[in-house]
Formats: structure tokens, C-alpha cells, sequence
């Protein structure tokens, strides 16, 4: 039996931003974007920056625009030698707090739009969404996911100890799931 809650299922891509506001969406953040060279996504660690700039890009390929997704983090934290940026072009960086401070200003400096994801304001770049984690925003995902998802009240404890980060949580539901089935099967091993 598939874990629902192995990373698989929920890594950033693999599911879609749920906006905490009914009013946002994905093209309306894009008009906004628009507007400026520079913008960032703000928030905490887990809260769907990732997810978010990954729907982004999804929406901007559609619409025929040049994007590029850089990922940074422990281990990648320099800018590929052999990239090159065009005037065209959307630059999504994910992880851009991970970067040397050199590989930032080069970023700054190049003629592409740039759409960053940062856990602390950059200073002088435009705010384009602050993702807010919320047990509600959680406790639909899971039920996305799940056909008999756990019950109200240990969502809400997974997602208290989390802290709100929507990844660790998933994580404590993956080993939940995984202590449950190995129940399950010992119990059904010795009813045999």
C-alpha cells in the first residue's frame, strides 16, 4: 500500500497553492508581477512559497512567456556557470536567502524579471504575496489527499507541533500512516 502523504504526493508542484484569501489567485498575482522587475514571496519555512512559484511558472509557460526556475538551497547555492539570462525572460529563484551574497547582486544587476521566494523581507523589492500557513489551508489539503483522512483533532495536533509548517507536518503524517499500516498488518498476521 502507497503512503498518501509520501512526498510524492505533496512536494512543491505536486499539488496546487490554496490562496487563504478567495479573492487572490494565481493571475491576478501574475498582473502584479507585471508591474515590477524585481518582487518576492515572503513567508516561513513550509508555508507554500515553493508551491506557489512553481504554480506561477506553470502559468506563465502556458501563456508563452520565457521562464527560468532556479532552485537554491545547502547544497546549491551558486548560480550555474553556464546560465544566461535574457531581457524576455522570468526568472523564478526559489531559495534566493540561500544564495553567496556576490551570486544575489548578479542576480539584481541582470535585465531579467525576477520573482524571488525569501523566509525574511529583502529590503527595496516589491512584497507580491506574504503565504500565511493556516490550519484550515492544511486541513483541506489532507482531505485532497486522503479519502478517510485522520481525524479533525489529530490534524490539528500534527499541525500544532509543526508550528504551522505544512512540511513537517506532512512528515509526521507519513510516519503516522506508516506506524498505522504496520499495525494494521501485524494485527492481520495473527488473526491468520
Amino acid at each position: 500500500m502507497t503512503n498518501p502523504f509520501s512526498t510524492t504526493f505533496w512536494a512543491a508542484g505536486a499539488i496546487p497553492f490554496f490562496f487563504s484569501d478567495d479573492g487572490e489567485s494565481v493571475d491576478a498575482l501574475l498582473e502584479q508581477a507585471r508591474q515590477y522587475r524585481f518582487c518576492q514571496i515572503v513567508g516561513p519555512h513550509g508555508s507554500g512559497k515553493s508551491t506557489l512559484l512553481l504554480d506561477l511558472q506553470k502559468r506563465l509557460e502556458k501563456q508563452g512567456e520565457h521562464v527560468r526556475y532556479l532552485c537554491f538551497n545547502d547544497q546549491q547555492r551558486r548560480i550555474p556557470n553556464d546560465i544566461a539570462f535574457t531581457d524576455n525572460q522570468t526568472l523564478l529563484v526559489d531559495g534566493y536567502e540561500q544564495l553567496l551574497f556576490r551570486d544575489r547582486l548578479k542576480l539584481r544587476f541582470w535585465q531579467a524579471r525576477l520573482i524571488l521566494t525569501v523566509h525574511h523581507p529583502v529590503w527595496f523589492v516589491p512584497i507580491l504575496y506574504r503565504t500565511q500557513p493556516q490550519f484550515s489551508i492544511f486541513g483541506r489539503l489532507v482531505r485532497q489527499m486522503v479519502a478517510e483522512p485522520p481525524e479533525e483533532s489529530v490534524l490539528q495536533a500534527v499541525y500544532d507541533r509543526s508550528g504551522g509548517n505544512f512540511r513537517s507536518a506532512f512528515f509526521e503524517l507519513y510516519d503516522l500512516e506508516e506506524f498505522g499500516n504496520r499495525v494494521n498488518r501485524a494485527a492481520i498476521g495473527r488473526l491468520r
